[in-house]
Parts: C-alpha cells; sequence; structure tokens
C-alpha cells in the first residue's frame, strides 16, 4: 500500500434513512397485511433493492416483526396522550374508548388487530409480541382504573385488572365489528355500556 492510499472501511456504509424505510414497510403491511405484502411491494415502497432490503431488516418476517413492534411503540404514544385529555380518570379512560373508535373507523383499522386476526393464531412469534404489548396495556389501563376507584368514579368493590381485561376484550371486539357491520355510534354504545356498569 502506497503512502498516499487511504483504507477503505469494511462494508459499504448505508445510504438511507432505515426509521423512513421501516415506517414505509409498516403502511405497507398495516393496509395490505402480512401474506398480501409482497417483496416487490417492500422494495418499491421503501425504495430499496431486494438484497439492501434483506441486508437492512432481513427477511420478510423479520421485517414485519420490527414494523408491527414500531406500530406498538407509535400507537401507545398516541394512547398515552389519549389518557391526560381530561381532568380525571374516568374521562380519561372514556377518552381512551374514544380513539379506539376513532383508529377503528380508519380504513386500515388497528394494525395490532388486524395481525391478532391474520397471524397470530399459527405465529408463536407474532402471538409473544402481542401477548408482551397486551400486557403492558393491561397494566396501563388497571391503573388508570384503579385511579378511578380512588376518586370514587368506579365502585371501589371491583378488581382493577378484571374490569381492565374486560375493557380490553371490548375494544379488540369493537375495532374487528366496526370493519364490519357496526357503526361507530353503536359501538360508543357498546363501549359507554361496559365503563357505566363500573360506576
Amino acid at each position: 500500500m502506497t503512502a498516499g492510499a487511504i483504507k477503505r472501511p469494511v462494508g459499504r456504509p448505508r445510504e438511507f434513512d432505515e426509521e423512513a424505510a421501516l415506517e414505509a414497510a409498516m403502511d405497507a403491511f398495516w393496509r395490505r397485511g402480512y401474506e398480501a405484502t409482497s417483496l416487490a411491494d417492500l422494495c418499491d415502497c421503501t425504495g430499496l433493492h431486494k438484497g439492501s432490503l434483506y441486508q437492512a431488516f432481513g427477511g420478510k418476517h423479520q421485517l414485519f416483526m420490527r414494523a408491527l413492534n414500531h406500530y406498538s411503540n407509535k400507537e401507545f404514544e398516541r394512547t398515552s396522550l389519549a389518557i391526560t385529555e381530561s381532568n380525571t380518570p374516568l374521562g380519561n379512560i372514556r377518552a381512551l374508548a374514544h380513539k379506539i373508535i376513532s383508529d377503528g373507523v380508519a380504513e386500515q383499522g388497528c394494525m395490532m388487530i388486524n395481525t391478532m386476526v391474520e397471524l397470530a393464531p399459527h405465529d408463536p412469534e407474532v402471538k409473544a409480541l402481542l401477548k408482551r404489548v397486551g400486557d403492558l396495556r393491561l397494566a396501563a389501563l388497571a391503573e388508570l382504573i384503579e385511579q378511578a376507584q380512588q376518586a370514587g368514579e368506579v365502585r371501589a368493590g371491583l378488581e382493577p385488572y378484571r374490569l381492565a381485561r374486560q375493557l380490553m376484550i371490548t375494544f379488540a371486539g369493537v375495532a374487528a365489528a366496526i370493519k364490519g357491520y357496526i357503526g361507530a355510534t353503536q359501538a360508543g354504545e357498546v363501549i359507554d355500556d361496559v365503563i357505566n356498569s363500573w360506576t
């Protein structure tokens, strides 16, 4: 090697915005679902060639898991904002309910619910991620319910985790049903009935 030669680093530096590519892949999976999203779709939306896509994210399933986790984190941030809209814990629970309905009415629905229906029954890795995310949300909701009990808004004799599970199952059912045969008004009435039964 001559004195003036430049030693090149091993490997090629990435020349793309990984966060933007992940966001684009998330949107593609969210719109189409896992099975209906092809590698060609992913290359098209991210602007990456197949080889670069594999090098950056691994295979399609690995990219989907990262996209699902990315969605989960973003959704949790949005939810955190929703539960600070009111000055009472029960009001924040109702605000959260309205957010769930609003997300369900949107064309793409909730990516977590879509994935639960499409993949969770036969994909252990997806099922484990959904359970981990669900457990965190269950704990946050139970804490909010306990605060509502301390404020006298929810009956003290009720068990917060049991109520949280009841509401999460209702949310999941509403998010699925609202895509087919019930409207936002009816969905809101169902959730209101559940919450009102606690007071």
